[in-house]
């Protein structure tokens, strides 16, 4: 089930609510569980069998260590070590076996030895979101960041919380145990978490969705020339940025409505002036999440330098968002150029003087990073890089327009617009004054542009029944 579904805002959605605030507060992690359970069941029952397991590993090795980290900390070393291979050798099954099979059938295939083929292996939904979840959780048992959960069903909820389960925000079991004890609701918390859940809902179904057409178009044209690539890497990226901070705003709206404060993923990333400072600004908790578990332990170990643990997270980066060259060599673009940025002093910070020749700079080299992470293919994303050098003319955007519609470009307009006033508004909400999101305290004339936003999408919706989101796949 999906947000963006009438299944889901219409029966699921208000069901589950009138039950959560019908229960006791000590029964409310149990309703949390069954909602979930059932929210992920319904796009395959049969890998709620897995998601239930990586469920268990993890709660039993949090007691194990715990119970060790004091007395035997090599020997609680060992069950972590165990508990986090147990999860990543889970996740390179299903997400990269097919790749890897593949990789290998065509290099052996080189030397003339028979290949192989390897039935297709479905990537379980979420799975690279929750299975880092669960290994923060036994790593800052281990490190002793957190104490393990007294009540099963508290850590079950916090792995399956349907809100964040599918694309996150990724959460860590540190930042929010005290919320799985013990949350306020409010009428006033409520209320803004729904005004923030129909904006993301407005964002993703009226401006995302309606972006697609571009994307579409981009990924079929044959020689692409100069102006038909940089226009469907722009659609792209703002395609991406609607749909997946769309996603988070609904996400973050949602835990609001039942009491949680989720962290922030995305922090106005096209402010940005580096490439380090945009992975700064964009899906902040993978971020901070490769930080604190990739680059910190690797530059500790003084066996490489802070470049080589920089370089490497950036490449699991890009290695975490698709089992393809394309994702491989997308990290790599940004391992290699972020490195560039430090060894040239270029690197900023999100408190960083405004440089208009560096942000014009920062966003060129964004954008040119698009077509490894929109085909998903290596041979596919050259054919685009060669026309966005001019190699088959400059050519003209009239083609879009014949292939799209002027709707779709109209709201490529409203798109930067949105943009431009979210970025000038949001300003005192990202400085630390968490009550000045954009839309989120609405009265007025701007209740009644939320409520018009959210009932088009809403219209718009039940015309086209199912809207996916773009990180699912990952």
């Amino acid at each position: 089930m999906i947000f963006t579904s009438n299944i889901f805002i219409f029966i699921y959605l208000p069901v589950f609510l009138a039950i959560y605030y019908g229960v006791k507060d000590t029964w409310r992690s149990h309703v949390i569980v069954f909602g979930s359970y059932l929210f992920y069941a319904w796009w395959r029952p049969d890998f709620l069998l897995l998601f239930v397991g990586i469920t268990y590993w993890n709660y039993y090795f949090g007691i194990k260590i715990n119970r060790l980290r004091d007395i035997d900390r090599k020997l609680a070393f060992r069950w972590l070590t165990i508990g986090v291979v147990g999860n990543l050798a889970t996740l390179g099954y299903f997400k990269y076996a097919n790749f890897g099979a593949e990789a290998l059938a065509n290099t052996l295939q080189q030397f003339g030895v028979n290949t192989f083929t390897l039935e297709n292996i479905i990537l379980p939904l979420g799975i690279s979101f929750y299975v880092f979840q669960a290994l923060s959780y036994i790593v800052d048992i281990y490190r002793k960041d957190a104490d393990p959960t007294d009540r099963f069903v508290d850590f079950a909820a916090f792995i399956s919380l349907f809100p964040q389960l599918i694309a996150g925000p990724i959460l860590r079991y540190r930042v929010i145990a005290e919320q799985l004890r013990q949350r306020v609701h409010s009428f006033d918390l409520f209320s803004l978490g729904a005004c923030r859940f129909m904006q993301g809902f407005a964002k993703k179904v009226l401006i995302a969705d309606s972006l697609a057409p571009i994307n579409t178009y981009f990924l079929s044209i044959s020689e692409p020339t100069m102006a038909e690539v940089w226009l469907g890497c722009v659609g792209s990226l703002f395609q991406l940025y609607f749909d997946f901070s769309g996603y988070s705003d609904m996400a973050i709206g949602l835990g609001m409505m039942m009491g949680f404060r989720f962290a922030e993923n995305f922090n106005q990333p096209f402010n940005s002036m580096s490439l380090t400072e945009f992975w700064k600004r964009w899906h902040l908790t993978l971020s901070e999440f490769l930080r604190d578990y990739v680059f910190i332990p690797i530059a500790k170990t003084n066996k490489v330098g802070t470049d080589t643990a920089a370089f490497t997270t950036m490449f699991l980066s890009g290695l975490w968002h698709g089992a393809s060259f394309s994702f491989i060599f997308f990290g790599v673009y940004f391992g290699f150029f972020m490195l560039l940025e430090r060894r040239l002093g270029l690197t900023t910070r999100i408190d960083s003087p405004y440089r208009p020749g560096r942000h014009i700079i920062a966003m060129i080299m964004v954008v040119l990073s698009m077509p490894l992470f929109v085909t998903g293919d290596l041979g596919h994303s050259i054919e685009l890089y060669a026309g966005a050098f001019g190699f088959n003319g400059v050519g003209s955007i009239d083609n879009y327009l014949y292939a799209t519609s002027s709707m779709t470009m109209a709201f490529l307009v409203i798109a930067i617009i949105w943009l431009v006033v979210t970025g000038v508004v949001n300003r005192r909400f990202y400085d630390h004054d968490r009550n000045r999101y954009f839309m989120q305290h609405v009265a007025g004339w701007q209740a009644g542009l939320l409520w018009f936003g959210f009932s088009l999408a809403v219209t718009k919706l039940a015309a086209n029944t199912f809207s996916p989101f773009l990180y699912f796949q990952f």
